[in-house]
C-alpha cells in the first residue's frame, strides 16, 4: 500500500494510497517547498481480515513526524481510519477538517478502534499467533488533540507562508468538502491543487447536505474520484420511484405481520432513511409500527446531528427524532429483546454490508421468515464474500451461514438504488469536463472505471472547448510540481 519505490527528492504529488488503484484506503502525499502534506489517511477495507491487516500495517513511505498537515475531505473510515496510527507513529502537525467532519470523527474512530481490536483477536485465534490491533482507543484519544476546525466554504485560510486553502461544497455527506490546496514556491508564485475527496450528486435528493459545486477556479492539478465511473453506473430509477417502492414494501410487510430489516451504514445512510420514513408515514394515522434504530454508533451519530444541524434542517431532524414511532436502542439487553419481539416493525441497524454489528442478530432471526423483508439501500458487494450480496442473490444462496448457524434465505429482498452518496457516472463526466485545470487525475475507482470514464471525459472536455490531460492514477505514480 505504501511503497513508493525509488526515492524522489522533487516536489510533487505521490499517489501512495490504495485509492490509486481501488475505492478504499485514500491517502495522497504531497511534497512542496519544504512542506509535507497528506490528503487524507484512510483505512483499507475489504472482507479479508488478514489482507486488510497486512496492508494497513505496512510502513508509511514518509516519517509521520515530518508531516505538517493532513487535510480531511469527509469522515468515512476509508478516508480517516489510519489517522490514529499516524499519530501513534509520531505525527504532531495539524489535521484539518470542517466543523461537522471534526465532530463526527470521534465516534467513528472509536468505533473503528473497536472493530480493529475484534479483527486482531479473530486473526490471533485463527492463526494461533499474536496480532496486535493496528491502533487502540488510546491512540484515538490522542488523535482528537490534533484536529483543527476550519468550516467556512470559499474562505481563504492561510496556514503559513507556503500553504493556504479553500473549501468548496460537497453533498457526499454531512460536513463533506472539496479542497483547493494553494502552495507558494520560493518566488511566491502559487500552484493550486483541487482534491474532490468523494463527491456527492450535483443535484442531490439527500437531506441535510448542499449540492456539490463545480469550482470555477483554475487548478494546475485536479484529483477527482470516480467510484461510479464504470459503464452502467447510472441509476435510471428516480428517488420518487424508490420512495414509492419503500412505502409499498413497508405497508405489505407490516400488514402480513412481518419485520422490515434495513441494513444501514451508521453515518449518513441511517439518518437519510429515517428522515424519508418520517416523511412517508408521520401523517398516516393508521401507521402504528415502531421504526427502530438499533446500533450504538448510529444512535450516537443521530445525537450528534442535533448539534451539527441548524435552522430548517434542525427543525426537520428534531421532528424525525421526536416522532413517537421512532425508537433508539443502545443497550445490548434492549437490542436482544427487540430481536426476539416478532411484532411488525422496521429495523435500521448496521453494518450496511452486514459484515458485523447488530444487524447480524436480526438477520439470524428473520431471514428465514417469509413474512419479513430485507431492504438494501446501497451497494451490496460484488461477490459471495459479502453477506449482503448472498442475501440479495437468494436464488443462488438458499441457505446462508450467520454467526455459525445455517439460516434459510426465505425473506423477501429488494434494493433501493437512489440513496447513494456518490455522484453517478454522468455527473462525474459533467464535473470533470467543466473544471479548469491542466491535468485531471482519476482516483478512487477500479481500473475499469478509470479507463472507461477517461475516454468519455476526453470527449466531454472537447465539447466544452477545453483541452487538458486526463490521467488514470496508478499505485506509486508521481506528478511533479
Amino acid at each position: 500500500m505504501f511503497d513508493i519505490g525509488r526515492k524522489k527528492k522533487e516536489d510533487g504529488i505521490y499517489f501512495i494510497g490504495q485509492n490509486a488503484d481501488d475505492v478504499t484506503g485514500s491517502c495522497t502525499y504531497i511534497k512542496y517547498n519544504g512542506k509535507k502534506i497528506l490528503l487524507e489517511c484512510g483505512l483499507f477495507q475489504n472482507n479479508n481480515y488478514l489482507d486488510s491487516y497486512n496492508i494497513n500495517s505496512q510502513k508509511f513511505p514518509f516519517k509521520p513526524s515530518e508531516i505538517d498537515y493532513v487535510f480531511v475531505g469527509h469522515t468515512h473510515v476509508d478516508h480517516i481510519g489510519l489517522l490514529p496510527r499516524l499519530i501513534k507513529e509520531g505525527f504532531n502537525g495539524k489535521i484539518i477538517a470542517s466543523h461537522a467532519t471534526a465532530q463526527l470523527m470521534k465516534p467513528l474512530l472509536y468505533n473503528c478502534a473497536f472493530i480493529l481490536l475484534s479483527e486482531a483477536n479473530a486473526l490471533s485465534f485463527k492463526y494461533k499467533r499474536n496480532y496486535s490491533p493496528i491502533y487502540t482507543e488510546e491512540d484515538v484519544a490522542a488523535t482528537l488533540n490534533y484536529i483543527y476546525e476550519y468550516d467556512n466554504v470559499h474562505e481563504l485560510y492561510v496556514l503559513d507562508e507556503i500553504v493556504s486553502f479553500k473549501w468548496f461544497e460537497n453533498s457526499h455527506c454531512l460536513g463533506a468538502r472539496q479542497l483547493q490546496l494553494i502552495l507558494k514556491d520560493q518566488n511566491g508564485v502559487s500552484n493550486s491543487i483541487l482534491y474532490t475527496s468523494d463527491i456527492g450528486s450535483l443535484n442531490t435528493k439527500n437531506h441535510f447536505v448542499p449540492n456539490t459545486e463545480i469550482p470555477n477556479v483554475f487548478n494546475k492539478v485536479s484529483i477527482m474520484e470516480c467510484t461510479y465511473g464504470e459503464p452502467g453506473r447510472i441509476n435510471k430509477k428516480t428517488r420518487k420511484f424508490d420512495l414509492e417502492h419503500l412505502k409499498a414494501a413497508v405497508d405489505t410487510v407490516t400488514e402480513r405481520g412481518g419485520t422490515v430489516i434495513m441494513p444501514c451504514f451508521s453515518f449518513s445512510r441511517t439518518q437519510e432513511i429515517l428522515t424519508n420514513l418520517y416523511n412517508i408515514f408521520h401523517d398516516d394515522i393508521n401507521f402504528k409500527y415502531d421504526i427502530v434504530v438499533d446500533s450504538i454508533l448510529s444512535c450516537d451519530i443521530c445525537d450528534l446531528y442535533t448539534t451539527l444541524l441548524s435552522e430548517d434542517d434542525l427543525k426537520l431532524w428534531n421532528s424525525v427524532c421526536n416522532w413517537e414511532n421512532v425508537k433508539f436502542i443502545k443497550e445490548k439487553e434492549d437490542s436482544l429483546a427487540c430481536v426476539k419481539n416478532h411484532s411488525p416493525k422496521i429495523i435500521l441497524s448496521s453494518s450496511g454490508f452486514c459484515t458485523n454489528g447488530r444487524i447480524l442478530s436480526y438477520l439470524h432471526e428473520y431471514l428465514n421468515d417469509e413474512k419479513s423483508m430485507v431492504i438494501f439501500s446501497g451497494y451490496t458487494g460484488a461477490d459471495n464474500s459479502y453477506l449482503s450480496y448472498r442475501i440479495k442473490n437468494y436464488k443462488e444462496n438458499k441457505f446462508i451461514k450467520i454467526s455459525g448457524d445455517k439460516v434459510e434465505n426465505k425473506a423477501d429482498c429488494i434494493s433501493l438504488g437512489t440513496f447513494s452518496s456518490h455522484a453517478n457516472r454522468n455527473e462525474l463526466i459533467e464535473f470533470g469536463s467543466k473544471i479548469n485545470t491542466e491535468k485531471l487525475v482519476l482516483v478512487h475507482g477500479s481500473v475499469v472505471a478509470k479507463n472507461s470514464i477517461k475516454e468519455d471525459l476526453k470527449e466531454a472536455i472537447s465539447k466544452e472547448n477545453k483541452s487538458f490531460k486526463v490521467i488514470a492514477s496508478s499505485k506509486d505514480m508521481v506528478i511533479y510540481l
